[in-house]
Order: structure tokens, then C-alpha cells, then sequence
């Protein structure tokens, strides 16, 4: 039997409301055990039986308050895998993102590749920088102008990245004029989103304690959902993307207040 009939067989067995629950995850990448409970008025522990039922027969990975659709990768894509995925879109986002950067500046950095690939537009500027990722730390490392406060706690190795409660309990502390960050998906409604929880919560405090806000995404992001939730579209003040996007594109984010850049060829 080959591997498409094994699949139908699989799908088979499943109830309805499984079936439906495979559906959604189709659709939108990811889903949430709260929001299944409720879309289907049914108990999240029922819910959870479903997800371990799906996870069995390998259409999903279940992770921390809902499921992931399921692929080859990792839920967390190693950094140096990363860094050669789009990487021609990132360079460009990354040096326009540096311009925004000026003399005096505080400023927050994510784990991301993009957020890498900018650190190195930043060398001879005079800055304080906060990150929990590591490769950004080494980048500036040899940088005297550049003060670099690394977040502590438990190493993600995939992210090469410092996650966790104790990260999120030291960003409290601080405040940034400028925070730039990237994510899995932007979506007018659903709004922007990260795949990884322990990143989320992460770039969440960040935002907290942040003036000004930078997204930094490429096009492929537009329109695509992930599982954590980071904060509304319109709470970016500017997004920096490549020059693939569309002229409606702009105009929808222009229309919610945020100010497109785009990045040169």
C-alpha cells in the first residue's frame, strides 16, 4: 500500500469532529485547545484526547496549549537553517532596518536571522543593545562603541538564543527607545505571531518595555498564522519588508497606521 492510501486510512478512522479539528490545522498552520473547546462545545481535556489521537497517527505535534501542523522540520528551525531562507529578502530588511538606528540609541534585538543580519549594518555606531540571542552578542563583540546587555537564562540551542522565566523577569527592568523583531506570520486579523512559545513570551516582554516598534518580515510572512499570539498589526509603528510586496498590501497597513519601508535591491 502506498503512502497516499495509508494516509486515507488514517483518515478513516477518525471521527468528525477530528476530521474537522485536521481541517483547521490545514488551513491555518496551527490551532489552540481553548478555541477548539469552545468552537466545538466540547471539554479541552476531550479536545486533548483528540490532539494525542491526530498526534498518533503523525498530522500533528502537540505542543503547549494546542498543536502545530506536522512537518519534517523542527518546531524551532535551527538558526544556521534559518539564516539561508530568504536570505536575500533578509539582507535588505536588515540594512534598511540598521538606517533607523541612530547615535545615543537603546535598542532591543530578537533571536532572529533578520535581527543577525543587522547587527552587522551597526558597527561604528555608538549603542546600548539588549538581546537574549547569542550570535547577535558575539557579532559586536569586538565593537567598543557598542554596549551589549545579554538576557539570561536557559540556552535554546536551535535559536542559539536565552529564553525562559528568569529572561522575561530581567527585561522588566529595562526600557528601549527601538525594538526590532521578527515572527512567523502577519495577519490584519489574527495579528502577528510566533511559533515558538518560550521566543513569544520572550518578544513579548520586549515589546512591553519598548518606544517605538520595528516588524521586521518579508513578504512569505503576509497573510500566514502562527500558534502565539505577540500583539495586534496596529501596535507596530513601522513594518520594513522587501520590495516584493504588493501596492494593496501597503495600502492595508498604511490604512491601520503603520508606516511601510521598504527595503532597496
Amino acid at each position: 500500500m502506498n503512502k497516499d492510501s495509508n494516509h486515507t486510512k488514517m483518515i478513516v478512522f477518525l471521527n468528525e469532529r477530528q476530521r474537522e479539528i485536521g481541517d483547521l490545522l490545514e488551513k491555518h498552520g496551527s490551532v489552540r485547545v481553548s478555541e477548539l473547546s469552545k468552537q466545538f462545545h466540547v471539554s479541552e481535556e476531550t479536545i486533548r484526547r483528540d490532539l494525542e489521537r491526530l498526534e498518533s497517527e503523525g498530522l500533528l505535534h502537540r505542543i503547549h496549549g494546542g498543536a502545530v501542523k506536522n512537518s519534517e522540520e523542527p518546531l524551532e528551525i535551527p538558526v544556521l537553517k534559518r539564516q539561508q531562507t530568504n536570505i536575500q529578502e533578509k539582507n535588505v530588511i536588515a540594512q534598511k532596518a540598521a538606517s533607523y538606528v541612530e547615535n545615543g540609541d537603546i535598542i532591543a534585538i530578537d533571536a532572529s536571522t533578520t535581527g543577525l543580519q543587522m547587527t552587522k549594518h551597526l558597527k561604528g555606531k555608538e549603542l546600548t543593545i539588549i538581546t537574549n540571542s547569542i550570535g547577535v552578542t558575539l557579532e559586536l563583540a569586538n565593537n567598543p562603541n557598542i554596549q551589549v546587555i545579554l538576557i539570561g537564562g536557559y540556552l535554546s540551542e536551535e535559536s542559539m538564543s536565552l529564553v525562559g522565566n528568569f529572561a522575561e523577569r530581567v527585561i522588566q527592568d529595562y526600557h528601549v527607545d527601538k525594538f526590532f523583531f521578527s515572527c512567523m506570520g502577519v495577519d490584519l486579523k489574527r495579528g502577528i505571531s510566533e511559533i515558538h512559545e518560550a521566543q513569544a513570551l520572550v518578544k513579548k516582554q520586549l515589546l512591553s518595555i519598548s518606544e517605538k516598534l520595528f516588524l521586521l518580515a518579508d513578504n512569505s510572512k503576509f497573510g500566514q498564522k502562527s500558534l502565539f499570539r505577540l500583539c495586534d498589526v496596529k501596535e507596530v509603528d513601522y513594518l520594513i519588508t522587501d520590495n516584493k510586496v504588493s501596492i494593496n498590501q501597503i495600502r492595508d497597513f498604511n490604512n491601520i497606521g503603520i508606516k511601510v519601508l521598504v527595503g532597496d535591491k
